[in-house]
């Protein structure tokens, strides 16, 4: 027999999944200069996961040549370089985020 306490988990968690999976996802590209490593881009995708609505960052870093690229996935619609530069603090003058626009709507 099940608790009260266990049917109110359950729906609580299916509430919460179900509010998950109506918002848009929205993907954001560009270019961060700075990012050398593993720790420097550890460094980095902890700032933008700070963001309210970021569910994802990845960085890529050039095999030759060229800046690093950086995708951001979010539920976010209005997600601004500026707002990434601010999440960086005192970082933004290590890591300089060159562009970050919307890929394209969900």
């Amino acid at each position: 027999m099940k608790t009260p306490s266990i049917t109110i988990l359950i729906v609580a968690l299916l509430a919460t999944f179900l509010q998950a999976a109506d918002k848009p996802i929205y993907t954001y590209e560009g270019e961060v200069a700075g990012v050398m490593c593993s720790a420097c881009s550890n460094r980095v995708k902890g700032a933008l996961s700070t963001i309210e609505g970021v569910k994802s960052v990845k960085i890529t870093l050039p095999k030759s040549g060229g800046l690093p690229q950086i995708v951001v996935v979010s539920s976010s619609p209005s997600l601004t370089k500026e707002a990434a530069v601010k999440a960086l603090g005192a970082d933004a003058k290590m890591y300089d985020i060159r562009s970050l626009k919307l890929r394209g709507n969900p």
